[in-house]
């Protein structure tokens, strides 16, 4: 059974369906497919324990991100993304904007990995290994998502096969799912927070599902069912997942995007620390057709490609 936490995000085990193990017996998975449906109906967030991605990866992923976030600017600026074209590469701080009521860009930066676009905006000069350490991490992300769509198909009674269907290109086709890797900078004297700003604004993901590594800094906060914003403090080995805006869409609002924002901690000394994180955000494929399942027509069909850049267009 899944356990909650003080702030109401419930944490789920995924050993059944770990990435530990090269065969699984779906018929022993009843239990998570539940609980997993029930989180996603209500909260929209979960943490998942035992998913079974390497721990090594992830302090890989956190050394070469930094490694890349402290290069000079100019030298980052090389990969800077493109954003009539795609997100794919650096993202300069208050460049993007979370949520547009604010007065003021996010505070912080981020280099967006898109496979398909991967011979694009690479630090391949300057930082050689950002390519190889994002593509690996990248394929991992890949295999965990493919069973968490599983398991969300199965609570929805459908063919369990049919999300991964819709995901099928993401290592090779042409999806536009993104690994980011982010960079909040530490909040001091020498770096202040403007009147009105956040580390990161107050949102709803836009795609399918989202995975999240968090460092321990803390920060992320959550909207509940009651509409308060609740801490989801970072707990060690589990990923944070939830869905976004399409998700929603395609059931009809049976499962749920939930609001989010990144603050700054209030700590004792008065300096709040640096945050890391890393956010793997999938998307169907760009012609795939999103249609509710239920067939209630609640939503019009939209094509996810079309869907997503007016969401992205919105951002930046």
């Amino acid at each position: 059974m899944a356990r909650h936490t003080q702030q109401e995000i419930p944490v789920i085990d995924f050993s059944a369906y770990s990435l530990d193990k090269d065969t699984v017996c779906k018929e022993n998975v009843q239990a998570l497919v539940d609980e997993i449906h029930q989180a996603f109906s209500n909260t929209g967030f979960v943490y998942l324990e035992n998913h079974g991605v390497d721990s090594a990866k992830v302090r890989r992923m956190y050394e070469v991100s930094k490694k890349f976030f402290a290069l000079p600017k100019e030298t980052k600026m090389k990969s800077c993304s493109d954003l009539a074209v795609s997100e794919h590469g650096y993202v300069q701080v208050e460049q993007e904007k979370t949520n547009p009521q604010l007065p003021h860009g996010d505070l912080k930066e981020s280099y967006n990995y898109i496979r398909c676009l991967k011979s694009k905006k690479m630090p391949d000069e300057d930082l050689p290994e950002l390519r190889e350490v994002m593509d690996d991490f990248y394929k991992v992300c890949t295999k965990l998502t493919q069973r968490v769509l599983e398991i969300m198909a199965m609570g929805l009674n459908i063919e369990p096969s049919f999300f991964s269907k819709a995901h099928k290109g993401i290592l090779d086709g042409d999806n536009e799912t993104c690994l980011r890797t982010l960079y909040y900078p530490a909040v001091s004297t020498d770096c202040q927070m403007k009147a009105g700003q956040e580390r990161c604004g107050e949102h709803t993901d836009y795609g399918s599902i989202t995975l999240l590594f968090q460092d321990d800094a803390g920060g992320l906060e959550v909207m509940n069912t009651q509409g308060n914003y609740i801490a989801a403090t970072p707990i060690e080995n589990t990923i944070v997942i939830n869905l976004g805006d399409l998700m929603q869409r395609w059931t009809a609002d049976t499962l749920k995007a939930t609001k989010h924002r990144v603050v700054v901690p209030k700590l004792d000394e008065g300096t709040q620390r640096e945050r890391q994180s890393i956010a793997y955000f999938v998307t169907p494929d760009k012609d795939f057709m999103i249609e509710c399942l239920d067939n209630s027509n609640k939503y019009p069909p939209v094509k996810a490609d079309d869907y997503l850049k007016q969401l992205l267009n919105e951002t930046y």
